[in-house]
């Protein structure tokens, strides 16, 4: 039978690279946030591609739902979701007997400066932390943590604890890819992905952070209680 590990990420997290990592094993397909035009249709929320997801993607639950099934020559299906695309589902929903789940979360003060270049005034339902705090308590026992600091500061080290806790065997070439998008990237992908299509694998560094704006204060602060809440979990590579 298939297994199926789902990333649950936020924005301006590596999600695209994480996902782009998996993609290089032989045992494993991927998929682009295949909840995103159910999110975008039940939420309402406004996004730079809302109207071509919307036009090419499924945007009723049940249709939703059977497009994250594995297919019949799956050994390992791995989904990149964004958090927040749980909005409008039950846990029930998404999880399975054969699902392990990967939280992927990113300091704040890291995250609303980048996120505000394509979003102005982002939300806590635009954010996901708390998504993702209810995702560590609802798969508790099923569920990795892992910070992006941790992931582009020491990728090898994080990926292979990462592996090692899903019990993957670990390949090399997640370290790297070619250039350029790939045929599973969503259709979104010219708003988002520039920096990881310039890219040709993981490459050390300090994820820096930013100034966060004054009007953007208190929601900085709900999303630092549940990064941190969510840090204490977090994987030691």
């Amino acid at each position: 039978m298939a297994r199926t590990v789902a990333l649950w990420a936020g924005p301006r997290n590596g999600s695209t690279a994480t996902m782009y990592s998996f993609a290089e094993r032989s045992d494993t397909r991927v998929m682009d946030e295949p909840l995103f035009g159910h999110f975008l249709a039940h939420t309402g929320v406004d996004r730079p591609s809302r109207h071509d997801v919307l036009a090419s993607m499924p945007t009723e639950r049940d249709a939703a739902l059977t497009s994250l099934l594995p297919n019949e020559h799956d050994d390992v299906l791995f989904l990149k979701h964004m958090a927040n695309h749980l909005e409008g589902l039950t846990w029930e929903d998404v999880d399975g007997p054969e699902h392990a789940h990967v939280i992927l979360t990113r300091h704040p003060d890291g995250v609303l400066p980048s996120y505000r270049a394509h979003i102005d005034a982002p939300t806590m339902l635009d954010l996901g932390y708390a998504h993702q705090r209810d995702i560590a308590e609802w798969a508790a026992g099923r569920v990795h943590v892992v910070t992006a600091e941790s992931l582009f500061e020491a990728p090898e080290a994080t990926l292979k604890a990462l592996c090692e806790a899903l019990d993957l065997p670990w390949e090399d070439g997640m370290l790297t890819w070619s250039p350029g998008g790939r045929p599973e990237d969503g259709i979104w992908a010219p708003y988002w992905y520039e920096g990881v299509h310039r890219s040709s694998g993981w490459e050390a560094r300090t994820l820096r952070h930013g100034e966060v704006p004054s009007h953007l204060a208190s929601l900085r602060e709900s999303c630092l209680e549940h990064y941190l809440a969510l840090k204490d979990l977090a994987l030691t590579p």
